[in-house]
């Protein structure tokens, strides 16, 4: 037991120690406050480190503590007619101290809607047309069960009208194909991309519309969906308002169609390459085009749909989440005799609609007959299905790390994903949502958006706690600090070279490696040994240098400035017109403004002149692609920078694969890039070399890239090799049969053996043998007769 106590001890002090630890290195309020678990001790008298942990504060002896927290500013009280809101509008946070808010989400009874039918008007969609005029006073009927406050719009859609998405007949129909001879279709009709057909209204009705033809299966439904989502003012949509008869707002796209949609990409088949922009292009409808009768507040997009291509489903789904409008992908049978019905393109709306609501909004995907009911139930369910199943669209990831903690439905359950269901109306669903400061990178306040698709947005502003309130109190070259720092937050921030708690201390670092001394008044080396007069001999070197040149230089002294230091013709460093700073030569400027040039600054300004190119007196100085420098007779001469030639520098070399040959065989190529090098090609020449081909690509600062290699073995070499490699195969599969034999006849051998020692063998006497010896007993022998 008194071992556990101690381990855990132990581990404690360790864990606080490693804690403390990042505290401790800050020495400025600002930096505290911006570590993690740090406060600040303000206090005057206070000696030690006064950044230091939360956690250890109350054993530090000090009694001014720097320590803010995140929390709200301001509260507010939602009004009742609120859809979405928080009750925290204004917080302020710190790096590493997290602060949780609630959204809160209302469903408002009778909360007004706009609904909009876009609708495929291609061939097959004869039937669902005039299901949905049979309908259309009946919509608004059916969804007045949850909602009085109902307006709908209508729109139709067809495709491009151009080869090869539409025929270029007149009426938009192919005699023999879609009719025996066209004779159902209006007269003058053409394609049209879309068509905005009717104002929202609540007195909705669909008007005289008539199918089309287009010649592939898929339409234009995105296209047209873009200029729905686009076109927000000229097609009527309400805005939602916090206050007023539009509070609460529900925006939903009723998309009918029985065909998959083009997509971005699908255009240059026509030769349209300008990607989709998402913005409005609807023109007012003229009637001289033919498609249907005049009607006042009809819009077109037909010409500018050949301007641009169709969208893509990333640009589909961030207008639907622009605009907060909600689609409803409505999938109509095809019913023809070539084509049966097929659930592919409902199983592609489906996985669009899992898309969209992945990148936070809703979309629903539902199979509509052509039967009345079937269309006004897929509206009353979908509706339903909005405004009961809430879920929240957290902010994008910045330096202010936002994530859900938890849903509190109505009914009081607790839920920890995003989305809460079957909530009744005026019912109040809250998101416990935590925000955590990461960084002070970006300015000190910024604004979190949260989204709930169909319920609108709420914004929390966030001030950052990155300073202190008492670094505006800055006393400079204070008393406190020795004259050497400036003091705030009860503490010195001192000048280079110094430290400690009142600047006491130098910090000069090493001992100036003994060509120095350390200045007390600013903490750094300050080398010694200067030559005393102009040009005066070094008496080690045998130098002359400028007059009161500094022999050594650097923040420790440990530079020679005249052992390496280029000299000129007469021994002069840097020739006299220049300082020497640990091996190089910085040129004064002249009168003129002009720098001395050279390594050893021996080329006098004056001969710039030379280094001009005659035909253009104003450009640069060897046309750019070099440096002045001097000839032997001291005048100006132009040294060309790598790649380039002539007098001023001014000609471009352009090498030939025979001059790359010749300098790598020379070796003037210098050193050779990396064939991964990344560099632009502009000549590559195979080079010969033996039996093996080299192969060198030059990029155009004219570097030498050396490639693969690629080496070729003459016939006979290739016949001998095979031979050869045959000839041991053989002997190899020789030496394989033989060894295996030997084995064998060993084993056999011992087998032999074996059964010879194990033979049990007696002798026997042939009964059929007859003893050549015989032998008698004479009884009477020995006997008296």
């Amino acid at each position: 037991m008194f071992m556990t106590l101690s381990l855990a001890v132990l581990v404690a002090l360790c864990y606080s120690e490693a804690f403390a630890q990042p505290c401790t290195d800050q020495t400025m309020c600002g930096k505290c406050l911006q570590t993690a678990g740090c406060v600040w001790c303000n206090l005057t008298t206070f000696d030690g480190a006064r950044c230091f942990g939360r956690n250890v504060s109350s054993s530090m002896g000090c009694s001014s503590i720097v320590d803010p927290r995140s929390a709200p500013t301001t509260t507010t009280v939602p009004a009742a007619t609120d859809s979405i809101y928080t009750t925290t509008p204004n917080v302020v946070l710190r790096p590493g101290d997290p602060l949780t808010v609630s959204v809160n989400v209302v469903s408002l009874p009778n909360a007004p809607l706009d609904l909009y039918i876009l609708m495929d008007l291609s061939d097959s969609m004869a039937a669902p047309l005039a299901t949905v005029k049979s309908i259309s006073q009946l919509i608004a009927q059916q969804v007045s069960s949850i909602t009085t406050n109902v307006r709908i719009g209508f729109g139709a859609f067809n495709d491009k009208p151009i080869y090869p998405y539409s025929p270029q007949t007149p009426a938009g129909c192919l005699p023999g194909r879609d009719a025996p001879d066209c004779s159902d279709r209006r007269a003058g009709t053409r394609q049209y991309s879309f068509l905005h057909l009717a104002n929202f209204t609540s007195n909705f009705t669909v008007p005289n519309v008539f199918v089309t033809t287009n010649l592939d299966l898929p339409e234009s439904s995105f296209d047209s969906l873009v200029q729905v989502l686009a076109c927000e003012k000229e097609l009527g949509w309400r805005n939602r308002s916090v206050e007023g008869p539009e509070r609460g707002l529900q925006r939903l796209v009723l998309l009918i169609t029985d065909n998959q949609p083009h997509l971005a990409g699908d255009g240059r088949l026509a030769s349209i390459y300008q990607p989709n922009d998402g913005k409005c292009h609807v023109r007012p409808y003229a009637s001289s085009v033919g498609y249907l009768d005049t009607a006042p507040g009809i819009l077109i997009y037909n010409e500018d749909s050949l301007l641009y291509d169709y969208p893509s489903v990333g640009l589909v789904a961030s207008l639907l989440k622009k605009y907060d409008v909600i689609p409803i992908f409505g999938i109509v049978p095809i019913t023809s005799s070539t084509l049966l019905i097929n659930n592919t393109f409902l199983s592609s709306y489906q996985a669009l609609q899992d898309l969209m609501t992945s990148v936070g909004t809703k979309a629903f995907a539902r199979p509509i007959s052509s039967s009345a009911s079937d269309v006004l139930d897929v509206i009353k369910t979908v509706y339903q299905e909005v405004i009961q199943n809430i879920a929240i669209t957290l902010p994008p990831q910045s330096d202010v790390a936002v994530s859900l903690s938890q849903i509190t439905c109505p009914d009081g359950s607790i839920l920890v994903g995003q989305t809460c269901t079957n909530v009744p109306l005026s019912r109040t669903t809250t998101f416990s949502v935590t925000l955590t400061l990461l960084n002070c990178n970006t300015p000190s306040s910024s604004a979190l958006t949260f989204s709930v698709p169909g319920f609108g947005t709420t914004t929390i502003s966030v001030d950052k706690v990155c300073s202190c309130s008492c670094d505006k109190n800055v006393t400079v070259n204070a008393q406190q600090c020795n004259f050497r720092g400036n003091f705030s937050c009860g503490g010195c921030m001192c000048i280079a070279g110094w430290t400690g708690p009142a600047c006491e201390r130098s910090k000069c670092g090493q001992p100036c490696v003994n060509n120095g001394t350390c200045d007390s008044a600013t903490g750094m080396c300050q080398c010694t040994d200067y030559t005393a007069g102009p040009f005066s001999n070094d008496s080690t070197s045998g130098i002359l240098l400028p007059p009161y040149t500094p022999k050594f230089a650097g923040s420790t002294c440990s530079c020679n400035n005249f052992q390496n230091c280029p000299t000129n013709s007469q021994n002069y460093i840097c020739s006299g017109r220049g300082q020497c700073a640990c091996g190089s030569c910085a040129c004064d400027a002249t009168p003129y403004s002009w720098k001395w040039q050279g390594k050893a600054c021996e080329c006098p300004a004056s001969n710039y002149s030379d280094c001009f190119d005659t035909t253009f007196k104003s450009g640069p100085l060897c046309s750019g692609n070099g440096m002045c420098s001097c000839d032997s007779s001291g005048k100006g001469m132009c040294v060309c920078s790598s790649g380039y030639t002539g007098k001023y520098c001014e000609t471009k070399i352009t090498p030939t694969c025979d001059t790359i040959a010749t300098c790598i065989a020379d070796g003037t190529c210098g050193s050779l890039m990396a064939a991964d090098s990344g560099q632009q090609v502009v000549l590559t020449c195979p080079i010969s070399s033996g039996e093996c081909t080299y192969s060198y690509d030059l990029s155009p600062d004219n570097q030498v890239i050396r490639m693969n290699q690629v080496c070729s073995f003459a016939a006979w070499k290739i016949i001998v090799i095979v031979i050869c490699g045959l000839l041991f195969l053989f002997v190899v599969i020789c030496a394989i049969i033989k060894i295996i034999l030997v084995i064998l006849d060993y084993v056999e051998v011992r087998r032999w053996e074996k059964e010879l020692k194990e033979a049990d063998f007696s002798k026997n006497q042939n009964p059929l043998y007859q003893s050549p010896e015989m032998q008698y007993t004479n009884v009477a022998y020995g006997k008296a007769m």
